[in-house]
């Protein structure tokens, strides 16, 4: 894998992170705000983008982990957890999953 792919999952892991965090907290649909998203789930590298966050969110709806209205160029602003993106993200494993040992599912 490259740098931009490991990006582009971590930064999927860390949305699902923060959609945990907030309903936890009692948000059912928050706001999508890449800052936010930062902050919550203590991100490191260079701060993410709203363009990352967007693809993150459609990503999570595509796979059945979030649900909510797509808005084209800006992703589900207010996306709210399913059972199944909770299941996942409480296992607080990566959402990249090996296939039979050497595909990755994108």
């Amino acid at each position: 894998m490259n740098a931009a792919t490991d990006r582009q999952w971590a930064v999927r892991d860390a949305v699902l992170r923060w959609l945990l965090a907030k309903t936890t907290e009692g948000y059912r649909s928050p706001i999508l705000d890449a800052d936010a998203i930062g902050e919550t789930v203590g991100w490191a590298p260079a701060p993410l983008t709203r363009d990352e966050v967007a693809d993150a969110s459609n990503y999570l709806y595509r796979e059945g982990y979030a649900t909510g209205v797509p808005v084209t160029g800006i992703g589900i602003p207010r996306p709210m957890l399913t059972v199944a993106g909770r299941r996942v993200a409480k296992t607080e494993r990566p959402l990249r999953r090996a296939m039979r040992g050497h595909d990755v599912v994108s």
